[in-house]
């Protein structure tokens, strides 16, 4: 561990006034007249119509295409524990690591159209992983554990999905339904870009506490998943076709890269829907397995016209702890570049760390997309404040910023 001298910590009233001035201006800024286009890009199932428009999508010699996608976000982090602040540059951004992927369309059987799916992440030294004692940490090879899709999909347009392997469970990003356009920077997992950063106690010492163990989305099991951006598994998934925005989803699988990974269950319920000028999405699951029971899940809503939006979380395990997250963006096309998008957003978590423990964020960030591009800019800047029985911690905060490239 390192142990420095202790400059005076930043306060988190000075850093909310910050955050609410950036806002503020911000809001002030994407108040000219402009179109929005909500949400975020969807990788989903669907071929490219002419295989040979696209470098993405090759037709094997069977006629069978196959679609290849990814995307690359790398970024410069900075982070400040309150006594010592360093730059870890580059990093990958943990709120959406980098990956490639193919999809591969096989004959139909039927109205079943059968797809196999595979994807591995390859974050280099990603923003969770650095801290003071590995701040050159590079996480450059690909291990078992990165292996995030290894699947078959059997769609059938009155059945639903059927989908088995690796892959996601039901209540895989079931806190994050956003549609505030800055989730490349800001999600309900506020810890997810610098979680493996040391606090530091009040009287300068460096603790060996991180600071992901104060934080957590509760997506689903995740809280003791591999995955930190995500609660995957080996497993049977199930989801029903969408009923008017509705669907319900049900799996069961098993961790197969840990030797304590303990089967596990979830069923989820999501909805999406329009009604005039708003947008409306919203998913609620519950995951257990032999030792806990979590329940969470979130919403939110786009007034489309003027791009304004409001998005929620909140969820926790049975006898464990929990958490709530609210928050407020705003989305519009001021440039023919793309949507600019910026929010401010609040964290509370309570007993997570340990009973009677308390976890405060505040995040302020603004994304720019260059649609021609596939792109996105990013910028975050984040106020973490802590409070544990038995021990005092002092506030930190963490600045990020990147670009993300989608193909």
């Amino acid at each position: 561990m390192n142990s420095d001298p202790m400059p005076t910590a930043t306060s988190p009233a000075r850093c909310m006034r910050a955050c609410s001035r950036g806002l503020a201006l911000a809001l002030s800024l994407l108040g000219v007249t402009g179109s929005v286009v909500a949400g975020e890009r969807k990788i989903d199932l669907t071929p490219f119509t002419d295989g040979t428009d696209d470098w993405r999508t090759r037709e094997l010699f069977t006629g069978a295409l196959v679609t290849f996608y990814g995307q690359f976000s790398p970024a410069i982090l900075n982070y400040d524990d309150g006594g010592r602040s360093r730059g870890y540059a580059p990093v990958g951004n943990s709120n959406k690591t980098s990956r490639i992927g193919l999809r591969w369309h096989l004959r139909h059987a039927g109205n079943w159209r059968p797809v196999f799916r595979a994807e591995i992440g390859i974050t280099p030294r990603p923003s969770n992983s650095v801290n003071l004692d590995t701040p050159q940490d590079a996480d450059w090879i690909s291990d078992e554990t990165n292996l995030r899709k290894l699947e078959l999909v059997l769609e059938h347009p009155r059945f639903g999905v059927l989908t088995v392997g690796q892959g996601s469970m039901a209540t895989d990003s079931i806190t994050e339904v956003d549609y505030s356009g800055t989730k490349v920077a800001a999600y309900s997992d506020v810890s997810a870009v610098a979680s493996a950063q040391f606090l530091r106690f009040a009287d300068g010492r460096i603790s060996d506490v991180e600071l992901g163990a104060f934080f957590d989305n509760f997506e689903g099991s995740n809280i003791t998943g591999t995955y930190p951006d995500g609660d995957r598994k080996m497993r049977v998934r199930y989801d029903t076709p969408s009923l008017n925005g509705l669907v319900f989803s049900a799996a069961i699988g098993n961790e197969v890269f840990r030797e304590d990974g303990s089967t596990n269950a979830d069923v989820a319920l999501t909805y999406e829907t329009r009604l005039g000028d708003f947008k409306f999405a919203s998913g609620l699951g519950n995951s257990w397995t032999a030792d806990e029971r979590v329940l969470s899940g979130s919403m939110s809503a786009l007034h489309v016209p003027s791009g304004i939006n409001l998005t929620m979380a909140s969820g926790g395990e049975e006898d464990g702890g929990g958490f709530s997250y609210v928050k407020l963006g705003v989305l519009r096309s001021l440039w023919t570049v793309g949507d600019s998008a910026v929010s401010l957003d609040f964290y509370r978590g309570n007993d997570i760390y340990a009973p009677g423990s308390r976890s405060r964020s505040v995040g302020l960030a603004f994304v720019q997309s260059f649609d021609r591009l596939n792109m996105q800019g990013f910028a975050l800047l984040r106020h973490y404040s802590f409070d544990a029985t038995g021990a005092t911690f002092l506030d930190s905060t963490a600045m990020m910023t990147g670009v993300r490239w989608v193909f």
